[in-house]
């Protein structure tokens, strides 16, 4: 795969040279994917895996046995990206008031919501870490807090830009073996586009990977 191109909250647009040697060195040189992405059987333990260390008793006890019926958490992106506005908008208004429950515990902010949500969700909860909301922050009048304006256009960005989408689907075929998410190589190549930009300004690099449009 020598050359894709993806895009971020349907504004953004970057390309990807050997998207599939870019994800592998990801997994092979990152402890992380061994032992987090690899799991099958999930637990609040796993949490702390990736950055988000918690009370897990009392996570537990507030909000994750409270969950499970919400149907979008049952979802992949690939269904809920067909479903009509209004029932994407109803289920992301769930998750939103799923957030704000997880924000009512102490040590818990957007970011770590969203990590722990995409432990036990990883086929349609995404990480969206403190890089990707200032990225956004930037790009649209938003405050931290809009947690719906926020999914909705990093939902419609498969939706509205075919591209991205069909470019998702033929990695995550091509990388298989890696047992991957689509919604997990999609973090890793945003996560890749905001580290290979912020190095580009800060020191000036032009990187033969990442190419910006």
């Amino acid at each position: 795969m020598q050359r894709m191109r993806f895009s971020l909250f349907s504004e953004i647009f970057f390309e990807v040279y050997h998207p599939d040697a870019l994800i592998e060195a990801y997994c092979f040189q990152n402890d992380f994917y061994r032992h987090y992405d690899l799991v099958k059987e999930r637990t609040i333990s796993h949490v702390n895996k990736i950055g988000a260390r918690i009370d897990q008793t009392v996570l537990e006890t507030k909000v994750m046995g409270k969950i499970d019926s919400i149907p979008m958490f049952h979802s992949s992106l690939e269904k809920f990206i067909k479903f009509e506005d209004k029932i994407r908008s109803a289920w992301i208004e769930d998750l939103c008031h799923v957030v704000d429950k997880l924000l009512t515990v102490d040590g818990i902010g957007f970011s770590k919501s969203t990590k722990i949500l995409h432990t036990f969700y990883p086929q349609i909860i995404p990480m969206i870490d403190n890089p990707l909301q200032q990225e956004y922050q930037q790009l649209k009048e938003w405050k931290p807090g809009n947690w719906k304006q926020l999914f909705m256009d990093y939902y419609d960005n498969f939706r509205l830009v075919k591209e991205t989408y069909s470019n998702l689907l033929k990695l995550h075929k091509h990388l298989s073996h890696l047992g991957l998410t689509k919604v997990r190589i999609f973090d890793i190549l945003w996560w890749s586009y905001l580290k290979a930009k912020s190095l580009k300004v800060e020191m000036g690099i032009n990187w033969s990977t990442i190419k910006f449009a």
